[in-house]
């Protein structure tokens, strides 16, 4: 009777996965609401007056000036298709190393955040692509990706509607920012990926990227290069309104979704200098005159992360065990880190990214836990550990040396990262491009 009622069972369940009730789970999609704000009447076309391309001339020391935008084709012509200030600086240093000049055109003022497909077709029709990608041999969409989703759209079109520039996709933790039609999206990424990648390059700034877009889309991406941000950053005072600098402190920015650093302030007694969410500081150099600097992780990379190591600032970072129990149980919230996707991700040998021994496989799709950055971070596993860093000056602390070893390290590794933004474009067919500047742009800074 039990092998009876075990085979029935079999061929029970057999029939129900026919018939589709039990399914392997699947990566479900859903579309959102769509957004209520109406988009920017603009389109950026040949026929507008009031659309803007700000032109950044490496023959006025890099100062912009609004300016019609026009290229030379001896060089490539480039432009950074992007809103983010921080990305925008850093793309200028790369460009001021590799010799080229650098248009930046902001589009915000064409579409607001998470583009429609029926934002992009309209910015397509009313001829803002055509115009966009008559004056530049290669368009950098950056940062918030599906800004650029018109650029990316026209490519399936029939020919004389496509973007005739080289356009490159620079992946920074906004692959699909608060885009409502996702399937749409998504859809239009894959195609992109399987039948375009002639006429599209995949550029990473972290660990995540790729991996990320893999799973939401399902499909295999080809080769996506890993440029991470160069490090520089301009120096500027330090703000009076803010509590002076201490040895004896340590500093952090809070974020406007956590409360995670007053707690530690408040609760654990933990002598900390808490900058406000958007408050200026005035550059890593700045934090050199604290103890050290507190980062709790709320997007997967931030710019001030490489900036800190270039500047050889001791950065005290959770592990992946305290900082997942911080977003368990509600110490610390954000709405851009998720561990339980990246723990969907390839592991073990399938995995393309590095791992710290004895931390999760998850891990190491955050930059915070590449073992690349490892020497130059310090790990806290527990609060109390943070509270026991009291007691230490802030170079017994810095045991890993990391005020010279870093920016020893970054140097090299800038390099890296130039040359590899000089590759992808001499893959283009621009053979003269090569790294000039070894030094990169003295002016990136988000803090």
């Amino acid at each position: 009777m039990v092998i009876l009622t075990i085979v029935i069972l079999i061929v029970l369940s057999s029939f129900m996965m026919v018939l589709g009730v039990f399914k392997k789970p699947q990566n479900r999609i859903y579309d959102q609401p769509p957004s209520k704000e109406p988009d920017p009447t603009e389109l950026c076309n040949a026929q507008s007056t009031s659309c803007t391309i700000v032109h950044s001339s490496l023959t006025t020391n890099g100062s912009s000036q609004s300016t019609t935008a026009s290229s030379s084709r001896t060089r490539p012509s480039v432009l950074y298709y992007n809103t983010h200030g921080g990305t925008n600086m850093n793309m200028k240093g790369i460009m001021k190393s590799l010799s080229l000049e650098l248009d930046i055109f902001n589009p915000k003022q064409v579409t607001n955040y998470g583009m429609s497909h029926a934002r992009a077709k309209a910015l397509i029709d009313g001829g803002h692509v055509e115009y966009i990608c008559s004056l530049y041999d290669i368009i950098i969409i950056g940062d918030t990706i599906p800004h650029g989703r018109a650029l990316m759209q026209s490519l399936l079109e029939r020919p004389n509607r496509q973007c005739k520039s080289k356009i490159v996709v620079e992946m920074t933790n906004r692959f699909d920012w608060d885009v409502k039609d996702r399937r749409a999206y998504y859809a239009m990424v894959k195609q992109l990926v399987l039948k375009r990648r002639d006429k599209i390059y995949w550029v990473a700034n972290n660990n995540v990227e790729q991996a990320f877009l893999e799973f939401l889309v399902q499909v295999k991406m080809p080769d996506v290069r890993i440029l991470r941000p160069i490090g520089t950053s301009k120096d500027y005072e330090y703000p009076t309104d803010l509590p002076a600098p201490s040895a004896e402190n340590f500093a952090s920015r809070t974020h406007d979704t956590t409360n995670i650093f007053s707690i530690l302030r408040d609760q654990f007694q933990i002598p900390i200098t808490i900058f406000p969410f958007g408050h200026k500081y005035g550059g890593p150099k700045n934090l050199l005159q604290f103890k050290g600097f507190i980062d709790i992780p709320y997007q997967y990379s931030v710019m001030k992360f490489y900036e800190n190591i270039a500047y050889g600032v001791p950065q005290y970072i959770p592990t992946p065990r305290l900082f997942e129990y911080m977003l368990e149980t509600g110490l610390h919230y954000t709405h851009c880190i998720f561990p339980n996707l990246l723990k969907q991700f390839p592991s073990g040998s399938e995995a393309s990214v590095k791992l710290i021994p004895s931390f999760p496989q998850w891990s190491a799709y955050m930059d915070y836990y590449d073992p690349l950055f490892a020497p130059y971070v310090y790990y806290f596993d527990s609060f109390v550990e943070l509270q026991n860093m009291r007691l230490f000056s802030r170079d017994a602390l810095d045991w890993k040396n990391v005020k010279e070893k870093g920016p020893e390290f970054y140097s090299k590794y800038r390099l890296s990262i130039l040359e590899g933004w000089a590759e992808l474009f001499r893959d283009m067919g621009f053979d003269e491009v090569i790294v000039k500047d070894k030094g990169g742009d003295d002016s990136n800074s988000t803090a």
